[in-house]
């Protein structure tokens, strides 16, 4: 049985067809260099892997002697782009989870519904079954982490991000500002903390090495799950079970606009299903198929096309992150390179320019439709990929424009055009399935 995924930081590489050869380097005339050397990549990885050791290292002391039954793990889970293959122009922003557990309690999620009793897809609270065990643990106890709730004992995920790691952070931030100072001062890193929950924000400063900002996320550890992969995803001869573990995020509510539509009583007690096991086991099929790193390369150039025009403020570049880019790219490789009824016998994706012409024709539909779906919460086509997974029963889609205010989507409506414009000449339309095309458009931007 297969772990979902390695835990090493990924290189990016591209990869265009035989005939695209010319194709890298008109992009590049166009955008500018995305990639980056080998000896820059070392560094920052080093810089993200030797400050991430340290202060899990102190964290994990001070955790045992604070917070009674607060078990963090001995080593953490790097994801996001780093680890996917993704990055683009600098190895400097670097994401790891930090899983944890609370021993010996139990919990149990339950679906969390907005004041208008509708279920909000991928969010949860959670309930704690052995309720007569809290006494157990008098430091998480007073800090607030255990809340009654209609009579029902709840995590309040704020109080566990505010009054525990970010207290356990400090303190380990001040148990190394006490270490000895080595002679040879080019050893010190400067690291500043900062907060944008679920995540606690490090900026890392190294006089030779450099600089990095690593996002450092305490997640709770809520299930593991063996999925049977299906052949015909991994391109082998039978389908291999997969070990996946699925993570609790403290995504209390922390901005005005989104209180609107959450109950007051429980708007500290919010907790994110995450799916980065999942996501990345996603761009980790790439590495099995010459499609899907088409895939991959043109996800790549698209991000390096939203940085640049996000500093002449175009708008569909201000409201397009990272996480939209891959999200396409997911759908990309679930709709194009996953056997199904869906494309037509025997169509294959022939390279670069193909890939960049779905991209920009699905960002395009999913501008006009002001929507565009979260990869998995209510997937209906999620079990293609993972058979039977937690994901893969929600059945209520998540749009992720809506985390956006509705002027800043109706901007980006119209400033979309000069994406095309950038690469015109570097991207087909006129070869592209339409059953495809036409099938995201109108069944997969319907909530």
């Amino acid at each position: 049985m297969a772990s979902s995924t390695h835990n090493n930081w990924v290189y990016p590489e591209d990869h265009f067809a035989s005939n695209e050869q010319s194709l890298k380097f008109e992009i590049c005339e166009r955008i500018g260099i995305w990639n980056f050397s080998h000896d820059d990549w070392k560094r920052g990885c080093f810089i993200a892997d030797d400050v991430l050791s340290i202060i899990l290292n102190d964290l994990r002391n001070q955790a045992r002697l604070h917070f009674e039954g607060l078990e963090i793990q001995s080593d953490f889970i790097r994801q996001a782009s780093a680890r996917q293959g993704m990055k683009i122009i600098a190895p400097d922003e670097f994401d790891a989870v930090i899983p944890f557990t609370i021993k010996g309690l139990v919990l149990q999620e339950v679906r969390l519904r907005d004041i208008s009793d509708h279920y909000l897809p991928g969010q949860i609270r959670l309930r704690v079954e052995n309720v007569a065990q809290i006494d157990r643990y008098p430091s998480l106890k007073k800090a607030g982490v255990f809340e009654m709730n209609s009579g029902i004992c709840f995590i309040n995920a704020k109080a566990l991000q505010e009054q525990v790691f970010k207290s356990l952070m400090d303190k380990a931030f001040y148990v190394q500002s006490l270490a000895p100072k080595p002679l040879d001062t080019s050893n010190i890193y400067y690291v500043k903390r900062g907060s944008r929950p679920p995540t606690i924000e490090l900026n890392i400063q190294h006089d030779i090495l450099g600089c990095a900002n690593v996002d450092f996320v305490p997640a709770l550890v809520l299930d593991t799950e063996i999925i049977s992969i299906p052949r015909g995803v991994l391109s082998a001869p039978f389908d291999t079970p997969f070990i996946f573990q699925r993570f609790g995020l403290m995504k209390w509510v922390n901005k005005e606009r989104e209180n609107q539509c959450i109950d007051e009583n429980d708007r500290n007690l919010i907790w994110r299903s995450c799916s980065s096991s999942y996501e990345k086991f996603m761009f980790d099929l790439c590495e099995v198929s010459e499609e899907r790193l088409y895939i991959r390369t043109a996800c790549r150039i698209m991000k390096t096309v939203v940085k640049i025009l996000y500093q002449h403020q175009n708008q569909a570049a201000v409201l397009l992150s990272s996480y939209h880019l891959k999200t396409v790219a997911m759908y990309c490789i679930l709709l194009l390179t996953v056997p199904t009824n869906l494309t037509l016998p025997g169509y294959r994706l022939s390279g670069v320019s193909e890939a960049l012409g779905y991209f920009l024709l699905f960002l395009e539909s999913a501008l006009e439709k002001k929507v565009l779906p979260d990869f998995f919460l209510g997937n209906e086509h999620l079990d293609e990929i993972f058979p039977g997974s937690y994901f893969s029963k929600i059945r209520i889609k998540y749009n992720l424009f809506d985390k956006e205010t509705p002027e800043l989507v109706n901007m980006a409506i119209f400033s979309f055009p000069v994406f095309k414009k950038v690469l015109a000449g570097c991207f087909d339309t006129a070869n592209l399935d339409l059953t495809v095309v036409n099938f995201f458009r109108d069944r997969i931007l319907i909530l």
